[in-house]
C-alpha cells in the first residue's frame, strides 16, 4: 500500500468522522512492519491531521495529535510541529463554517 493509498483511506474515515474506525486502520498499519517501513509517515501524518483539522473533526486531529505525533522520530517532529497552530486555525475556520451552514438551513 503507498502513501498515497494510506491518505486516501484516512480521508475516508475523516469524511465520515469515524474516530473508531480510523483508529483501527492505522494500528494495523503501524503493527504491520512491513508496511510501516515502506512508507513516509512525516508525509503521511502532515496531509491527514490537515485535512481532519480543515473538515472539523477535532477527535481524530486531536488523536492524531497526541497518539501519533509521539511515535514520530524527533527530527520528524521538529519538522512537523508549525503545522498545530495551523491546524488550530483550519480547526476554528471549520467550525464557524458548520455554524454559518446550520444558521442559513433554519
Amino acid at each position: 500500500m503507498t502513501s498515497n493509498e494510506i491518505i486516501a483511506t484516512c480521508y475516508t474515515y475523516i469524511h465520515s468522522k469515524d474516530l473508531e474506525g480510523f483508529q483501527d486502520f492505522t494500528k494495523s498499519l503501524i503493527l504491520d512492519t512491513e508496511k510501516a517501513k515502506s512508507v513516509s509517515w512525516d508525509y503521511i501524518f502532515h496531509r491527514v491531521y490537515l485535512h481532519a483539522c480543515l473538515k472539523g473533526a477535532e477527535s481524530i486531529a486531536s488523536w492524531l495529535q497526541v497518539t501519533l505525533y509521539p511515535l514520530l522520530p524527533p527530527i520528524e517532529q521538529i519538522a512537523l510541529r508549525q503545522i498545530f497552530p495551523y491546524g488550530r486555525h483550519l480547526m476554528a475556520t471549520a467550525k464557524r463554517l458548520e455554524e454559518l451552514r446550520r444558521a442559513e438551513s433554519v
